[in-house]
């Protein structure tokens, strides 16, 4: 162990010795190198960027993941340095696994966004994004391109290696690690493996939360490396493990359910941090933070700020607290983000509880109080507090929001509030955010003058609650009538402005409430609400008569649609509602020309840029055919941006001076111009309306307008015509004066003429024509000569025409720019309009007016909008003086106008000594106005650049005298837009074209002598005629600049192409630049500058950028464009370079004037040129032998292959006269594989199709081709063949037949390892003899031999795609097997067939454009398209699919296309309901289906046809149509369903019985027959039955035995095990109450259903309810609780949805309990919502003997009656009483 480690130590002794004295090392290798005969081994080269072309890079991106590129160019200094430094990190690239490569493509560079050079891309899996830091720190660099946030790309996890992994957890804080399996475990798109299927799952949910990740901060990153899931022991793939800090968690959950993963990560962030400290977030990390937690609180802060660091610390005591409560503590110090939230003062606390905000406005100081504010919020239900930030967020998501508008210091609002918290419960249950805002402003904004009131939002359409907001109940009812019901919203006129401006489409009711046919018209309307909101037009109501007025409506009620802003007014009938409903429809998908009052009008003038008004009659005719012109053009202007209108209102039309109807009037930023042309002619309108947008012109204008615009701009020049006609001396002038109207423009003046004489005479004019100027209302007359636009437009803008005495003048910035550029000396006031403070200052700066006006300089003001963002000023207003275009700011009081005169006379006497400093846009307006100027480029971090700047200083007066400006600037943003990364810098610019100084900026006199350098290099030779016709006759190349000598532009242009001459002569072309315009003209040039590039006398035309010299050369060095003739091309050094760099192959012929054999040679290889080209290589001669040396070429003539896979060139050995024998060669070197498209027949290419996920085959027979069948073509073959036999004898042929076999190879090995012989300098060889290989043509392979012309040559394009389809994973096979052909249809050959999971598709284009073929296979794949199917395929289909959508159509049918268009938008939903959707031409075919118009839709279910009747342009209604239960079921049919039809029934289904069965199954017809007897019998007791033949299904349902049938209830699934041949017995099963009841769930019956329990059972309980009522719903929850103790009372309880049947039993109102005894019903009139009062109930009911009772009564009744009668009788019959007995005494 000892040994070992002196060992180990010596070893690292002797590194450390060799690493500190590198000489000693070396000599030691020297003198070793002395004494031994072997020489020295070389040195490793230092680690370079690899240079790429186009082609090369994208080659590159297509392998490779990640690849980072450098863009240089070639006159770029800084290049060169940034180069050196990312040299540095090449390797470390390497080992991270990110390609380094440079590139110098300038168009490349500009498809990738990149403008300014140099640049950094960083492509991840092809994805760029722009490195926009500092590319002289090459650590930053490497920083970057290893990254998480460089390698992020959205919605995707990116793949890392091993390497990159280790160091993002060591860079981040927080990383998410998907690990896979290996690459070589789970190839892409193979999941033929539990593992690998667990993992591409898992991969697609995780992707859903990779930006909630990332915005929380927290990496997401995957990798497939399983020897290091094996170093972590995580067992089963796939894992996820968190790193924290470094530390891993494992996540032991359930990785497709991304939500619990995104939830298990936001908890594991925050908990178990070493620091307990608030989570400090960004703006966006909150937003997600807020939807994804219940409950969290914000600190707002400002680190800058005590007061909010004291409350941090605080704070930071009570956030473990809050951990412990479930509440989540962050912070952020975003004063915007405080802003967005209605934070006016920080810092402040926020609450949000499921994303509803409310303020903390307690002590931040007392953290015990927050503490407890916190705990009550968490636990009390109270309405939230928001701002009207918080507010307009939430509109605008558009929830569902009940706001209450209140005062915190109102009695009744704080009554109201305290109501309103009871029932803030109910809304949240009812999906109802409810909150409150305190703030009048924004009640105002809705139209609420007084609070407290409620609105409520759907949508973002406000509803105003009109009752009593104490009566909370009430309240509850209507906002749980606003959810479930589709009243048309009624809103105020803030709102609907509100309204119209966020919402596309808005239909606007202007009604009266109080007005009978108002509320007629709106119940109508109420019906086509739903119909609105489905076509996404929003429908409101407002009653409010000054609205109305606003918008010109005079009649209510009043329908007016807004589209984007704009009205549409209906007149139609509003009682009818359907037409209403077709017209918004109509509206919406076509446009027409809106009609308008002039109300609205004069709001789209006011909002809209481009306007065009067309005033009319629609009493006259001739107004509406001219209308109906103007309708064909209203798309085009749509396009161009012009909104047109139409309105019907003379008065209106008075205002402009419309005498004459119909009139257009085109109004830009709300100045108008009158069209005088022909109505009737819609070209001419639309030709005249572009003119007017694209162009400047002068605007006619009638006196009324007239009159506006003076009042209204500050520069208005009218040319007064009077009475003029064309042709007359007014309508020249008027032409002539078009001409100076781009330069009025430009200085900010209206130019406008006009033929009326009102305004004319108020202002004194009395002759015309007459030109008068307006200056802020001021007139002044023209008194120069109106033919001389010069002298017009030198009158017009010169200063004192533009002065008005005593007055500082109001300018706008065209006319700032202008006066700035033009003078020396300006004072410029900047304000903003309205502000009072100006207003005073201004009255004190009139004062000095007159002052600077002696000094010759001019003051202005100016108050347009966003002047200060302009002119970069810290504030308004503002004072700056401007000399010679260099701007000081006064810092003084601008309310003492003698200091300011003092300061300004001050400045303007002073003479400038110093490089003057510019800002921005001063230094812009320089490079483009100053031909010669330097730029001193600094930094005031950098240490040098004072002392630098001062040496500078020296030469600023020689720079002076020779006219360039010199100037300085610290704008280092400006500096990085053209490519200056390191300071100081020096850009010399010579007409706006930039050149960087790369010498000793710090040697003055260095710096100067390169500026005069710079400044006097002219190299383009100037020629005329002769010389031009010489040069194009003796240069090679030669390229041509033409220009115009007046043009100021050309300067400029002749300087870019200056910057490139030097480069251009070293590829041998010549440039010159020539003056003379009938020879530009010649060439193709009527308006120079151009560029002519002569190659041997023939010439071609530049047209890319003639400003971007980079582009310049490279158009002209680009081999396509040297290419003169169909000869091989003769090249020199440098044109070598530049195709090796853009070509793959290249073929060299070296030869040499001296060689007697290189002519004849080259003769020879002239013929295989274009055999060259089309294979793919470029063919060449160079005459230059110390080139051919340095290839190792040292006899000539020689020919070299170059191939980007080998550095070193391949030399031929063979024989050089033959030249079929070279281009054998050639091809070999390219190709060695010979890659053709494989040949399957059979049962190889039949089991290939079914097994293949994508595959294509090309079908060809030559004995089925028509083309080969012509007789013509038979005939021509025939005689091919007899000269063949008559030429070669049998010898030759059997020599010929014996050369094919052999590998061709061969010879091309043998000629690439022989070495060439050597041969004297200056001699040439003689050609090499040796044995031909095999001719290119005869080594094909036999069974492309017999085949037909035209097949063979669409094989021979189709082989080019073959790789292509390969990388695309499309196996690419042809075939000859006309049986297999035949069983999919195919009879015409050549044909293409596309196989998808073995479902085909017919390529119906050119079989020839190899390129259309590739693009419709990649769409294929890439994209779920329809497909194309034969008839055979048909029949085949029919039989073999279930559910099949057959689209039949026409070729050369618009409607039949755009049908079609529509329904691959559906084709995705077919495929999840299990419908397959194909599309066939075949009109016999239609007619058998009764198709006898196209396009047609017939839908096949297990084979039995439907015909679609619908419309099938709406596809919305074709995937109902399809998915419909009721097209979907056969009549007296059990229906066949595949495996995702089932599992659709599954979910959708309550009651499902599925028989299964196999198709070999013998007796499963029988019973099918038997089951088929009860299908519609299961259909009236709502069971759904249908029939499998899947053995994978049956696996999936557990089922051992077929053939079987289930019955599922709510997917549990029932065997039945009786004879599936009794179908009685079966569906006494189906509906018997042992199967029908599931345990502890109350059943859902149908009429039927409940009929045959009611005959079954002696007592049964039903509840009646209705779908989606919250009644219904929470009664229906009681009760499942009792369901068990009904059973045990023998009571059966079912429920059912059916109103209608409820009321047979005298049910009037839902939810409603009715209990039948022996089918007598019973009303249950309790509370539903107490289940203990139902079930007590019940219990009665069951138990009670009501005949007992009833037979009691009637005994009673009878011994009642018995006594009655008895009474009755005994007092009726009673006997009379004795006579009485008379006294003896009487008697």
């Amino acid at each position: 162990m000892t040994f070992t480690r002196l060992k180990t130590l010596s070893l690292l002794v002797c590194a450390l010795l060799a690493l500190s004295f590198p000489g000693y090392v070396n000599g030691a290798t020297n003198s070793n190198s002395k004494k031994g005969s072997q020489p020295a081994a070389p040195v490793e080269p230092e680690a370079v960027i690899e240079e790429v072309n186009a082609k090369q890079l994208e080659k590159l991106l297509a392998d490779k993941d990640y690849v980072a590129v450098f863009w240089y160019a070639r006159s770029c200094v800084t290049c060169d340095k940034v180069l050196a430094e990312l040299e540095k990190i090449d390797d470390d690239t390497d080992s991270f696994g990110v390609d380094f490569v440079k590139i110098n493509d300038k168009r490349l560079a500009k498809q990738y966004g990149i403008k300014n050079f140099p640049a950094l891309t960083y492509f991840r899996e092809k994805e760029p994004i722009i490195y926009d830091g500092d590319l002289m720190d090459e650590e930053g660099v490497l920083d970057f391109l290893t990254s998480l946030e460089a390698m992020d790309l959205p919605d995707r996890i990116e793949e890392v290696n091993s390497k990159i992994l280790q160091k993002i957890i060591e860079d981040t804080d927080f990383v998410a690690v998907l690990f896979c399996p290996d690459h070589e475990t789970c190839p892409p798109r193979v999941m033929d493996k539990q593992q690998c299927r667990k993992c591409a799952k898992a991969l697609q949910e995780l992707e859903n939360i990779d930006d909630e990740a990332d915005q929380l901060g927290i990496g997401f990153v995957k990798i497939h490396d399983e020897a290091l899931a094996d170093e972590y022991n995580l067992g089963n793939l796939p894992a996820l493990v968190y790193y924290r800090h470094q530390t891993p968690i494992i996540y032991e959950g359930e990785l497709q359910r991304e939500e619990d993963v995104l939830e298990w990560l936001v908890q594991n962030k925050s908990t178990g941090d070493e620091d307990d400290v608030i989570e400090d977030v960004t703006s966006k990390t909150l937003s997600t933070l807020i939807s994804n937690i219940d409950n969290l609180v914000v600190l707002f802060y400002d680190h800058g700020n005590d007061d909010s660091m004291t409350v941090l610390e605080e704070l930071e005591q009570i956030d473990d607290d809050c951990d412990k409560h479930g509440i989540q503590f962050v912070k952020i110090d975003d004063a915007k983000a405080a802003a967005d939230y209605g934070i006016d003062s920080i810092p402040a606390i926020v609450y949000f509880e499921k994303e509803i905000p409310n303020v903390y406005d307690g002590d931040l100081m007392d953290e015990e109080q927050i503490l407890k504010w916190l705990l009550g919020q968490l636990e009390r239900d109270e309405i939230e507090d928001v701002t009207d930030e918080m507010l307009d967020t939430m509109i605008k998501e558009g929830r569902v929001i009940a706001v209450l508008f209140y005062d915190n210091n109102d009695k009744k609002s704080q009554k109201v509030l305290e109501e309103l918290e009871n029932i803030d419960d109910e809304c949240d249950a009812l999906g109802i955010t409810f909150v409150k805002i305190d703030n009048p402003e924004e009640a105002v904004e809705y139209g609420i003058n007084k609070v407290p009131k409620l609105i409520y939002f759907e949508k973002g359409i406000p509803t105003i609650y009109e009752g009593n907001l104490e009566d909370e109940e009430k309240l509850l009812k209507w906002l749980t009538d606003q959810t479930s019901s589709d009243q048309i919203e009624d809103i105020t006129d803030e709102m609907l402005d509100l309204i119209i401006e966020k919402m596309p489409h808005v239909a606007v009711l202007f009604y009266d409430k109080d007005q009978k046919k108002s509320q007629k018209i709106l119940a109508e309307l109420e019906n086509i609400d739903d119909e609105c909101d489905q076509n996404d037009i929003a429908f409101v109501k407002i009653d409010d008569d000054k609205e109305a007025k606003e918008w010109g409506i005079d009649e209510i009620p009043s329908i007016v649609l807004f589209e984007r802003g704009i009205p549409h007014i209906y007149e139609g009938d509003l009682m009818k509602e359907d037409e209403l409903l077709g017209w918004l429809v109509h509206q919406k998908r076509y446009s027409e020309i809106p009609e308008v009052t002039d109300e609205m009008k004069d709001k789209l003038v006011e909002n809209t840029e481009h306007l065009a008004v067309i005033f009319y009659d629609k009493d006259d005719k001739q107004d509406m055919r001219i209308l109906n012109e103007l309708e064909n053009i209203d798309d085009e202007l749509e396009k161009e941006g012009i909104v047109i209108v139409r309105i019907d209102n003379a008065a209106e039309a008075k205002e402009y001076g419309l005498d004459h109807l119909p009139a257009l009037i085109y109004f830009e930023n709300k100045i108008p111009a009158l069209y005088e042309g022909d109505l009737m002619n819609e070209d001419e309108v639309l030709e005249w309306l572009l003119v007017q947008k694209k162009t400047a012109t002068i605007e006619e204008v009638t006196d009324e307008i007239l009159v506006n615009l003076i009042n209204e701009h500050e520069y208005v020049v009218v040319f007064f015509t009077g009475p003029c006609e064309p042709g007359e001396t007014c309508d020249h002038t008027l032409n002539a004066l078009e001409s100076i109207d781009d330069e009025l423009d430009e200085a900010g003046i209206i130019f406008v003429t006009t033929e009326d004489t009102g305004v004319a005479k108020k202002y004194n004019v009395k002759t015309y024509p007459r030109l008068v100027f307006f200056r802020n209302r001021d007139p002044l007359h023209f008194t120069g000569d109106l033919d001389d636009e010069d002298e017009v437009l030198a009158w017009i803008t010169d200063d004192e025409t533009l002065e008005i005495p005593g007055k500082i003048e109001e300018v706008n910035v065209k006319m700032l720019d202008k006066i700035l550029a033009e003078n020396d000396h300006v004072v410029v006031f900047f304000y903003a309009e309205g502000d009072k403070k100006a207003q005073k200052i201004l009255n004190e700066l009139e004062n000095i007016d007159d002052e600077c006006e002696e000094k010759d300089i001019d003051f202005v003001k100016t108050s347009d909008d966003d002047i200060d963002k302009e002119y970069d000023l810290p504030g308004l207003p503002a004072l700056a003086f401007y000399r010679h275009k260099f701007r000081t700011i006064y810092t003084g009081d601008l309310m003492k106008e003698e200091e300011i005169l003092e300061w300004v006379i001050d400045l303007h006497e002073s003479t400038a000594d110093v490089i003057e400093s510019v800002d921005r846009k001063t230094l812009q307006v320089l490079i483009n106005d100053v031909e010669h100027l330097a730029v001193f480029f600094y930094d005031d971090e950098c240490e040098s650049c004072s002392d630098i700047l001062d040496e500078l200083e020296n030469i600023d007066d020689d720079t002076d005298k020779h006219g360039i400006q010199f100037v300085k600037s610290n704008d280092v943003k400006l500096a990085h837009e053209i490519g200056i990364f390191a300071f100081p810098a020096l850009v010399y610019y010579e007409t706006g074209v930039p050149i960087m100084y790369d010498g000793n900026i710090a040697s003055n006199q260095d710096v100067f002598n390169w500026i005069l350098e710079q400044k006097a290099d002219q190299s383009i030779q100037l020629i005329n005629r002769d010389q031009l016709f010489e040069y194009i006759g003796t240069k090679d190349f030669l390229a041509v600049v033409f220009y115009k000598e007046d043009d100021p532009d050309s300067p400029r242009v002749l300087r870019h192409i200056e910057l490139i001459d030097d480069e251009a002569a070293e590829y041998g072309i010549y440039i010159v630049k020539m003056h003379d315009k009938l020879m530009a003209k010649k060439y193709g040039y009527r308006n120079p500058p151009g560029l002519t590039y002569f190659r041997k006398g023939k010439y071609i035309n530049y047209d890319g950028d003639i400003d971007d010299e980079e582009e310049v050369l490279d158009w002209l060095t680009s081999p396509a464009n040297m290419e003169m003739t169909d000869h091989i091309e003769q090249v020199n050094r440098k044109m070598f370079e530049k195709i090796r760099k853009n070509s793959d192959y290249v073929a060299v012929i070296f030869y040499s004037d001296e060689c007697k054999q290189c002519p004849r040679v080259l003769a020879e290889v002239e013929h295989i040129d274009d055999e060259a080209d089309k294979a793919g290589i470029d063919f060449v001669k160079i005459d230059d032998k110390q080139m051919a040396k340095e290839y190792g070429v040292f006899a000539l003539p020689a020919i070299v292959f170059f191939k980007p896979t080998s550095k070193e060139p391949v030399i031929y050995a063979g024989d050089l006269y033959e030249e079929e024998q070279i281009l054998t060669w050639l091809i070999t070197q390219k190709d060695p594989s010979g890659d053709v498209i494989e040949d399957l027949e059979g049962e190889r290419l039949v089991h290939l199709i079914e097994e293949s996920g994508s595959i294509a085959v090309y079908f060809w027979n030559k004995t089925k081709c028509d083309i080969c069948n012509s007789k013509a073509a038979r005939k021509a073959r025939l005689k091919k063949e007899r000269d063949q036999h008559q030429q070669e004898g049998g010898a030759a042929s059997a020599a010929a037949a014996f050369g094919s076999e052999a590998d061709p190879s061969e010879a091309a090995a043998g000629g690439a390892e022989d070495s060439p012989a050597a041969g004297a300098e200056g001699e040439s060889a003689p050609p090499t003899s040796a044995a031909a290989p095999p001719d290119a043509s005869s080594g094909k392979q036999e069974d492309d031999a017999d085949g037909c012309e035209q097949c063979t040559k669409v094989l021979e394009e189709l082989e080019n795609i073959d790789d292509d389809c390969d990388k695309h994973g499309i196996t690419f096979v042809k075939t000859r097997d006309f049986s297999v052909a035949d069983g999919y249809g195919v009879h015409e050959y050549p044909a293409l067939v596309y196989f998808e999971g073995g479902i085909p598709n017919v390529f119906e284009g050119e079989l020839s454009e190899e390129e259309e073929v590739l693009q419709w296979l990649i769409t294929q794949k890439t994209e779920d398209r329809i497909e194309l199917i034969t008839r055979q395929m048909l029949e085949t289909m029919v039989e073999e699919t279930q559910y099949l959508a057959v689209y039949f159509y026409k070729i050369n049918c618009n409607i039949c296309d755009q049908i079609l268009e529509g329904l691959e938008l559906i084709d995705d939903e077919c495929d999840v309901f299990g419908i397959h959707m194909v599309k066939i031409q075949d009109p016999q075919l239609a007619k058998r289906y009764s198709i006898k118009t196209f396009p047609a839709l017939v839908y096949f279910r297990n084979g039995n046809p439907l015909l679609f009747e619908g419309d099938l342009q709406n596809e919305q209604s074709v995937l109902e149509w399809l998915i419909d239960d009721d097209n979907r079921e056969l009549a007296d049919e059990i229906e066949e369903v595949n495996e995702r039809m089932l599992d659709r029934l599954m979910a959708e289904s309550t009651l499902l019985v599925v028989f299964f069965y196999d198709d070999d199954c013998a007796e499963c017809e029988e019973i099918l027959e038997e089951l088929e007897e009860i299908d519609g019998e299961a259909d009236m007791f709502g069971i759904d039955f249908v029939k499998i033949a899947s053995i994978q299904a049956a696996k999936k349902y557990e089922i051992v035995n077929i053939p079987s049938l289930v019955y599922f209830r709510k997917q549990v699934p029932v065997l039945y095990d009786g004879d599936l041949h009794q179908h009685d017995k079966v569906i006494t099963w189906l509906t018997s109450q042992d199967v029908f009841e599931i345990k502890n769930e109350i059943e859902e019956v149908n009429r039927k259903m409940l009929d045959k329990l009611l005959e079954e059972n002696e007592f049964l309980a039903v509840f009646f309810y209705e779908h989606n009522q919250p009644d219904s719903t929470a009664a229906l929850e009681k009760l499942e609780n009792i369901d068990s103790e009904t059973d045990n009372l023998d009571i059966t309880f079912v429920k059912m949805a059916d109103s209608r049947y409820a009321k047979k039993w005298g049910v009037t109102k839902l939810p409603a309990m009715v209990y039948f005894r022996r089918r007598f019903p019973s009303i249950y009139r309790g509370d539903l919502l107490s289940e203990d009062e139902v079930l007590e109930w019940l219990r009665k009911n069951r138990f009670r003997q009501p005949e007992l009772n009833i037979f009691m009564y009637a005994l009673i009744a009878l011994a009642v009656a018995f006594v009655i009668y008895t009474a009755f009788l005994l007092q009726c019959f009673k006997p009379a009483p004795p006579p009485p007995v008379q006294h003896p005494k009487q008697s």
